[in-house]
């Protein structure tokens, strides 16, 4: 992406004005001329708002803009060596004469660069009178986020289905799609421009009802103009439908693996953003066809021709909205908590702003994206209406208008972070994570106040998406992955221009001038590629395949964020020590077995990312030298030790897979949690193996007045042997120490083996030491026989337990019924309740015996107000669930290999229940409100339906269903042969409105729908002997 001259003059300023009294720059003797690069920067920077808006239509000032980049890249480069330079001198009081002179010669070449980028600067600065630009008062738009406008971390973008045209077309196409053809296989098209919501067209259809109830598989491809590898979408299919590509890798191989997953199967298929037709007519055209009973193909694509020579027989053209929709879905964004008077007054301007994005979507939501910035005033909105921004004509065509005045109006701080995510392929979600370090590392984050960077970055993100140039992930509360809609990576691309690219290196050579590329992402089918001598590269990332010679990257002087990521990267060169600018080096997921000693040179390093790296067993001593460093990971990578002086690392916030102890062979002394003391900052941490802890803890954890999210663990592989009680001893007095701050938000504990909670935990204060943890997991906690009073808990929403293996009853102290009484609501906010792997657990009860004897009338609903899902799972021994459970207003109710379980009944508002191996259920009832029941029992001895079943489903023939209910049944071959039309469970199952049942892994299966009447099955004569003679050679 391109830096924006504006926003990076500004941060060049900041920048000098910090380091200028430095004395890693008064020992170099630079002050001086540094001092008139800042003066000059100031008042250049006055003009360059003007300028960056001009320099797309005015090819001239695009030239002047790139040279003064130039000069600011330059700049930024010298004031890291200056840094290096002087902090080195400093440092070295050993050989003073050296040093002396050492001094003078770095100082005299030091001066000279920054005496000529002053020279530069001031030729740069007389050419500007020419161009008359309009002088700001301000160098930079410090932006400063709203916070009213993303805190809502459960936030879901509100629909953006609107008018009853889209509605009808779902309708229609829908009725196509499911509608009897004589031939088996069928492709539809969806056309319009882009931005016009062909997508959102194609997602209504593929979760319609009907069509999850027509066809046994659905997958969803998108294709794009910039797919690359034909292999990875035929193995995207193939996992989609339920296959494995094992080692396969040839077209051919892929196409025999995904005729045999389609065998006798109906699928529906969504090809989104088709470019080209050879995607579909030689690639998976033939497989598709030969394998499947019934196929329909619905296709988005923008060109009416492609559709067409896809064989398309049905083409719908997605119309522009018209302008009354338009305001419909304007008023869906911007005004989210105003009432109907303010609507009105609005109209008015508001139909005219609407009626200049033409229709458009994308448009439209890109402007509410400006206006929910704005106050609700007619004056700030005429000032969007009037905005010369509408009128920029050096743009595409579909960039013009809306989507570039959005853009414009975003401040320059977001601007970067916008045109940054262009970085990532078409086809890839972006990771919250991951574009908060690298924007950091870019230098586009500001501090605000006592907020941290990577807060701070977490609300331009989130503003972001409120603004509707990034798309989330539904599947995500916290909003944790997104994606870009195409257009909006068209525009950022364009903004960026010659300074970044996308794709294979050896293609740079087209860009018109290479020695100004900045930003490199690999994307590539190659098995291997080379990177061209780039001077000016500050970012360089790969994901292999293909792989890289990596002694290249020594050569790579300017880099800022190297990403090596995936198993063809082995080698690490020594050269990396070079990279002294590097901000963040991230090598997860490879194939490294060690890392050289020169990574210590890198002291302007913020984050080291090592995740997954399954070779790599030694981090090399000299990491505790990059005393910029905020992030550390290195989860899942095995590690012998953490080498000791991370404590001397203070501005550390964020450490993942921090390890206690010394190496195994005793040579090497590793990190104690007395190191922690000096962390202040930390906000994230992760710590592994404490049963080796030495020394103790002296509440190392308490002042961590950022500390959010906290995870203990000691080592899996302790748990699993005999424990002493003196080990017990030891491991509690650790975690009592181990005090959390008030202000933690999220908790895990891992495979704690002491014999009861931490101190902490178990007061029955626990309500006033955690007033703000949203999240808690207790996993293997393998010899606590009691659980905290977890139910005081006032912001709790999410508590999983896990591998409790000493636990046999959980009773009302759970819920933090002390004394016979609650003096509280208990899980005042909890919504997801989940117990995994208890394997001694045999009662649960909510309530005492003798407030179950009360009258049912005065039984208040207390429990779980909030509660949304219960999962229990691999609890053999439990025999009930708790009594008071039908006081819970649970809408979601999974209960998997509770081999004891009898009873499932009197859940009012249960929606929708899962059964899966519970072998002892005699009784499913009094579950008026369920919708959805799943049953799993894969025994290959029962013939038959579970017992429990048939007496719902007879019951039901008395009472009938509702008619949104649906059963998923997953059983055995010959129970499921039973089911079809004219067997012994026929009668049962043609009540039910919705049914679908699979055996055998679901290669056979049956299908139907009361109304409108849908019958469809795989189960002939002949292939269910062939099934059950397989099943009787895998008994044998």
């Amino acid at each position: 992406m391109a830096m924006l001259v504006d926003a990076f003059a500004g941060k060049l300023v900041e920048r000098l004005t910090n380091v200028i009294e430095e004395k890693a720059i008064m020992v170099l003797g630079v002050k001086d001329e540094l001092q008139r690069l800042r003066r000059r920067m100031e008042r250049i920077a006055r003009v360059l708002k003007d300028a960056e808006k001009r320099r797309i239509q005015d090819e001239t000032v695009k030239g002047w803009v790139d040279e003064l980049k130039d000069l600011m890249y330059d700049a930024d480069d010298i004031i890291d060596l200056c840094m290096i330079q002087g902090t080195g001198l400093l440092q070295d009081d050993d050989h003073h004469s050296q040093v002396a002179e050492s001094s003078a010669t770095a100082s005299t070449r030091i001066a000279d660069k920054i005496k000529s980028l002053n020279d530069r600067l001031t030729e740069i600065s007389e050419d500007k009178n020419k161009f008359n630009f309009i002088t700001s008062s301000k160098s930079n738009d410090a932006y400063v986020t709203n916070e009213a406008s993303y805190l809502q971390t459960s936030f879901l973008p509100e629909s953006d289905i609107v008018g009853w045209d889209i509605r009808d077309a779902t309708k229609s196409l829908v009725d196509l799609l499911v509608s009897q053809h004589e031939q088996k296989c069928h492709l539809f098209a969806i056309i319009g421009m882009g931005g016009i919501g062909k997508t959102t067209l194609a997602q209504l259809i593929y979760n319609d009802s009907k069509i999850n109830n027509d066809f046994v598989l659905h997958s969803w491809i998108c294709i794009s103009k910039f797919y690359t590898s034909r292999t990875n979408l035929l193995k995207e299919l193939i996992r989609n439908a339920g296959g494995v590509c094992a080692e396969s890798t040839t077209i051919a191989e892929l196409q025999k693996i995904l005729c045999d997953v389609l065998h006798k199967k109906s699928l529906f298929l969504v090809l989104d953003d088709v470019w080209d037709a050879d995607v579909w007519l030689n690639l998976i055209k033939n497989p598709i066809e030969r394998a499947t009973t019934k196929c329909r193909v619905l296709v988005t694509t923008r060109d009416r021709n492609t559709a067409i020579k896809m064989g398309a027989i049905h083409i719908y053209n997605v119309n522009k909205l018209p302008l009354n929709f338009g305001w419909e879905l304007l008023c869906k964004k911007v005004f989210t908590n105003s009432d109907e008077r303010d609507i009105l007054r609005m109209k008015d301007i508001g139909m005219r702003i609407v009626e200049k994005c033409d229709g458009l979507p994308i448009a439209i939501k890109a402007i509410a994206g400006v206006l929910i910035t704005k106050d609700q005033s007619k004056r700030e909105w005429e000032d969007v209406l009037n905005s010369n921004a509408w009128t920029i004509t050096r743009l595409p065509e579909e960039l013009q208008g809306a989507l570039y005045l959005s853009y414009e109006s975003l401040p320059s701080a977001l601007k970067h972070c916008f045109l940054y995510c262009s970085l990532w392929p078409h086809d890839e979600e972006l990771y919250c994570d991951d574009l908060v370090c690298q924007w950091i590392a870019e230098g586009y984050i500001e501090a605000s106040g006592n907020t941290s960077l990577e807060d701070v970055a977490k609300g331009y993100y989130k503003e972001l998406i409120c603004r509707s140039f990034l798309q989330p992930n539904p599947q995500y509360v916290d909003m944790d992955r997104c994606t870009m809609h195409d257009l909006l990576r068209a525009l950022a691309q364009f903004v960026a221009g010659d300074e970044s690219f996308v794709g294979d290196p050896q293609e740079t050579q087209s860009i018109e001038s290479t020695q100004k590329l900045r930003r490199l992402a690999i994307t590539s089918n190659r098995k291997s590629v080379s990177i061209p001598h780039l001077d000016c590269l500050r970012n360089l990332q790969l994901e292999t395949p293909p792989s890289l010679n990596t002694h290249v990257i020594g050569n790579l002087k300017h880099l800022r964020i190297l990403l090596l990521n995936g198993d063809m990267i082995e080698i690490i060169p020594d050269s990396i020590g070079d990279l002294v600018h590097l901000r963040l080096l991230d090598l997860e997921h490879t194939c490294i077995r060690n890392l050289p000693d020169s990574l210590g040179n890198l002291i302007n390093l913020q984050f080291l990312l090592l995740d997954d790296c399954e070779y790599l067993h030694i981090l090399p001593k000299s990491i505790t030298k990059l005393y910029n460093l905020r992030w550390l990971r290195v989860e899942y990578t095995p590690l012998n030790y953490m080498p000791k002086g991370i404590g001397k690392l203070e501005h550390l916030h964020h450490v993942e897979g921090l390890i206690i102890g010394n190496s195994g062979n005793d040579e090497e002394e590793g990190c104690n949690l007395e190191e922690l003391q000096m962390l202040e900052k930390l906000s994230f941490l992760h710590v592994k193996n404490l049963e080796k802890s030495s020394s103790k803890s002296s509440f190392v954890l308490s002042s961590k007045i950022h500390l959010k999210e906290l995870r203990l663990c000691c080592t899996p592989s302790y748990t699993d042997e005999h424990i002493q009680q003196q080990e017990m001893d030891k491991i509690v007095q650790i975690f009592d120490e181990l005090c959390p701050p008030p202000c933690l938000e999220g908790l895990v504990i891992r495979d704690f083996f002491g014999g009861r909670y931490p101190k902490w935990m178990s007061s029955i204060s626990i309500n006033a030491a955690f007033p703000e943890l949203i999240y808690l997991e207790l996993i293997n906690c393998s010899n606590c026989l009691h659980l905290p009073q977890l139910g005081q808990l006032p912001q709790l929403k999410y508590l999983k337990i896990e591998e409790a293996t000493a636990i046999v009853s959980i009773g009302p102290e759970f819920l933090g019924n002390y004394n016979g009484e609650l003096t509280e609501i208990p899980f005042p906010k909890l919504e997801t309740l989940l117990f995994y792997n208890m394997i001694n657990w045999e009662e649960w009860s909510l309530i005492s015996g003798e407030e179950d004897n009360k009258p049912e009338s005065s039984k208040p609903l207390i429990f779980f107000p909030h509660l949304n899902r219960i999962v229990i799972e691999v609890c053999p021994k439990l025999k009930a669930l708790p009594s008071g459970l039908n006081r819970v207003n649970i809408p979601q109710l999974c209960i998997r290999e509770a081999h004891s379980l009898s009873r499932v009944s009197h859940l009012p508002v249960l929606k929708e229940l899962e059964v899966d191996d519970c072998p002892m259920l005699e009784y499913v009832e009094k579950l008026e409100s369920l919708q959805n029941l799943k049953v799993i029992d894969y025994e290959e001895d029962n013939a038959s339906l579970s017992q429990w079943l048939i007496t719902f489903l007879q019951k039901h023939e008395e009472k009938p269903y509702g008619d949104l209910f649906k059963l998923h049944l997953e059983c055995s071959a010959e129970a499921l042969k039973g089911c079809l039309k004219g067997r012994p469970h026929w009668s049962f199952i043609q009540q039910v409105p919705r049914f679908i049942g699979y055996a055998r892994k679901q290669s056979i299966y049956l299908k139907y729908t009361k109304e409108p009447y849908y019958y469809e099955t795989n189960i002939t004569g002949m292939l269910f002997i062939l099934f059950l003679m397989m099943s009787l050679l895998v008994l044998k």
